[in-house]
């Protein structure tokens, strides 16, 4: 080994939320058991087709719990595996459209295409598919299309590692239809036996010195808001903070010390490491992590050079520190974060050559510009190691290969484990103080601070402090553990990951009524009656506009972007994507824009070119008037008119005004006068637009909740010009 070698450590966080139900046993999302045939296991048994080659994997304990509850004999399943089982004659209706709508959530190119059969069954179902079209989408399915489904769904899901060296699996994917109930339980039994295997493999690895197993805290909480939410000023002072403040570094002791007992009962020793959730840190969180034993943590850079306050440098970056704690032996190593995210975010569609010599390359132009030293430069590459994989053909293999071959020949670079590093090369400088954040943008926003995310943690203190003032009439010990193991649940970081209007999924529903469940059943297990509040959604049903309105408009209505300026001063709602960063489906509607001068309200519908547009028509519903504006067919080329209808008490539509200020070419522009829909300035209306295809809704924008657009007010233009 030479001290001009740059070392390098990757770790990979593999984590999914708690989708256990305790209180019933019901599981509602199949993530855990996709992901873990999917990732888990493939990439920690590809290292020995690359010896040399030294990783970190770190395991979030619940994770872990989750598939050994998943994968023992007996044990209840998720809804999705259900439904795979059931023979298709034997479905209901409402067993049928949720098949439809959730056995395509995969990577259309990357996971769908690959199986032609697979591909045809969502074009027969159809890539626009809606809640309104979803019955005549069941109809057109036969018994033999819904069994192909259930087997291509869970197969497609499984590592193209395992499908190509399991001869069984390997026939069926050569097979490609024509499935039979036989073939459904020979993938599911696959599955099961890929996911018993991954801890023993875990194990087995880490006791060859091939890799290192690390750990998060238990249930996945930001451990500095659990030690005191009010922590989040410090990193944004601007923030807005729940209106109750949650101080429990109790709490977040037990999410730390129950992971090394996890740990150590699975793994026969201590855990060395820990990626706190989210890379959150704080002096008070890296010092309960330092009080548990551990020997070392990761975060992010942006933390460090926050901490040092001088600037960024190399040669800073790629070094260990000490925490300064009370208990003495703790490292913290900061993530190159242009490295980690170029493999999460830009990587999966480069031919995978190219993507591993830019990356080789980097590690070179980082080691080029660092000077020289006795002790060799440690370079941390951390990101989540599930995810990613989804975007890239072949599951990232292809890559990954490409990458480790690469830097195995390359006598400059080296991969390590963190502790094997640390282990040779001790910290030499010591950290004073710790920036408190996260691996985003260096604060906590992201799971504090909006609205949603704040009545969230509302939630969790009232929840808590009535189990405290319980825990004190020494009630049955059995039901008061569930209890807690709820509220611990209930402090995990992707609750208030899905809340607000940073992150968006197919599931934000699900996930939002599952954090509503865990506290819940806090009351339920000790048998007290859950409070109203947690029945109701804290997701916000109000459309989140990307841009407002920024003055005065006149468009020429003819159906063309005829020039930059027409819509200039427009709001936008973008929905360009239905499912958000975890699945997607098309969308026919792809922007929509609105503005409006003195009188007129304009509207401005930007559609996908590839969907016959000519057989659609679009409506306008004003909500809070009882008014709907309908295009009733898009045809190029001409103006067009709409229809003003009225709801009458009947609940059937009466057409009370037809008008001609509409035309549709390569976009639809529609101009409504405020008088026609009997609109006043200042007032708010509420509005969902419709696609519908043959009089049949087939797309709602926005999906859930309404538009709300504010008229200009008498004195809108003296108020801009003030701005």
């Amino acid at each position: 080994m030479s001290e001009d070698q740059l070392h390098i450590a990757f770790v990979w966080h593999m984590h999914q939320p708690y989708y256990r139900n305790p209180l019933t046993g019901e599981i509602s999302m199949p993530w855990v058991r996709l992901h873990a045939v999917k990732d888990y296991l493939d990439m920690a048994l590809m290292l020995r087709d690359h010896p040399g080659i030294h990783q970190t994997f770190n395991m979030v304990p619940s994770l872990l719990e989750q598939i050994e509850d998943l994968s023992s004999p007996g044990s209840r399943k998720d809804l999705p595996f259900e439904l795979t089982i059931k023979p298709a004659k034997e479905l209901t209706e409402a067993d049928k459209l949720f098949i439809l709508r959730n056995f395509f959530m995969a990577n259309w190119d990357t996971m769908i295409k690959p199986f032609p059969r697979y591909y045809d069954l969502l074009v027969k179902r159809g890539k626009h598919f809606s809640r309104d079209e979803a019955a005549a989408a069941a109809k057109r399915f036969t018994p033999q299309d819904y069994t192909d489904l259930q087997v291509l769904f869970n197969l497609s899901w499984i590592d193209p590692f395992f499908r190509e060296k399991d001869a069984e699996l390997k026939a069926l994917s050569k097979k490609g239809k024509y499935y039979t109930d036989e073939d459904k339980a020979v993938v599911l039994d696959k599955q099961m036996e890929i996911m018993r295997a991954i801890i023993p493999a875990y194990r087995k690895l880490q006791d060859e010195g091939i890799i290192e197993v690390s750990v998060s805290p238990y249930f996945h909480p930001i451990l500095p808001l659990l030690c005191d939410t009010d922590i989040a000023k410090t990193s944004y002072p601007e923030i807005v903070l729940p209106k109750t403040t949650f101080r429990h570094p109790e709490d977040a002791k037990k999410q730390v010390e129950s992971a090394v007992r996890y740990y150590e009962d699975r793994f026969g020793r201590p855990p060395r490491g820990m990626w706190p959730s989210e890379g959150s840190v704080s002096d008070q969180a890296v010092g309960i992590i330092s009080e548990a034993g551990l020997k070392w943590a990761a975060t992010d850079e942006e933390v460090l050079f926050r901490s040092l306050q001088r600037q960024r440098t190399p040669e800073a970056l790629y070094r260990p520190y000490s925490a300064n704690t009370q208990k003495e032996g703790l490292s913290l190593i900061f993530r190159d974060r242009t490295l980690s995210d170029a493999i999460g975010f830009v990587y999966q569609s480069w031919p995978p050559e190219n993507a591993a010599a830019d990356f080789i390359g980097k590690l070179h132009a980082i080691k080029d510009k660092l000077p020289r030293s006795k002790t060799p430069y440690l370079v941390p590459v951390i990101l989540d190691g599930e995810n990613a994989w989804e975007f890239y053909p072949n599951d990232g293999r292809d890559f990954l290969r490409c990458l480790y071959r690469g830097i195995q020949n390359d006598p400059g670079l080296r991969t390590t484990t963190v502790s094997g590093y640390l282990e040779q090369f001790p910290s030499q400088s010591r950290l004073e103080r710790i920036h408190p954040g996260s691996w985003i943008n260096g604060n906590f926003n992201i799971w504090i601070g909006h609205e949603e995310k704040n009545k969230a943690w509302e939630y969790l203190f009232e929840t808590r402090e009535m189990l405290k003032d319980f825990e004190k009439t020494q009630p049955d010990q059995a039901a008061l553990g569930n209890a807690w193991k709820e509220i611990f649940i209930a402090e995990g970081s992707d609750w208030n990951w899905w809340y607000g209007e940073d992150n968006s999924s197919a599931n934000d529903d699900e996930f939002d009524r599952l954090f509503r469940m865990h506290l819940s059943n806090v009351y339920s297990f000790i048998g007290k009656t859950p409070p109203e509040y947690l029945s109701i959604p804290i997701r916000a049903k109000k459309a989140r506009i990307a841009r407002e309105p920024a003055g005065f408009m006149n468009p020429v209505i003819d159906g063309r972007d005829t020039n930059y300026f027409e819509w200039v001063n427009s709001g936008l709602v973008d929905v360009s994507k239905r499912g958000g960063t975890m699945h997607q489906s098309e969308t026919i509607l792809k922007q929509l824009y609105f503005g409006f001068n003195k009188d007129t309200l304009f509207f401005r519908f930007d559609l996908s070119q590839s969907n016959g547009n000519g057989a659609l028509g679009l409506s306008i519903l004003l909500i809070n008037k009882g008014l709907k504006i309908s295009v009733p067919a898009l045809s190029n080329n001409m103006p067009l008119e709409y229809i003003i209808s009225r709801l009458s008490d009947d609940e059937s539509w009466s057409a009370v005004k037809k008008c001609c200020t509409s035309a549709f070419d390569r976009i639809l522009e529609i101009a409504v006068k405020f008088d026609d829909i009997e609109a006043a300035r200042g007032e708010t209306l509420k509005l969902i637009a419709t696609i519908d295809r043959s009089g049949a809704a087939i797309e709602h924008c926005p999906e859930f909740g309404a538009i709300q657009i504010t008229l200009p007010s008498d004195d809108y233009e003296s108020q801009q010009w003030n701005v």
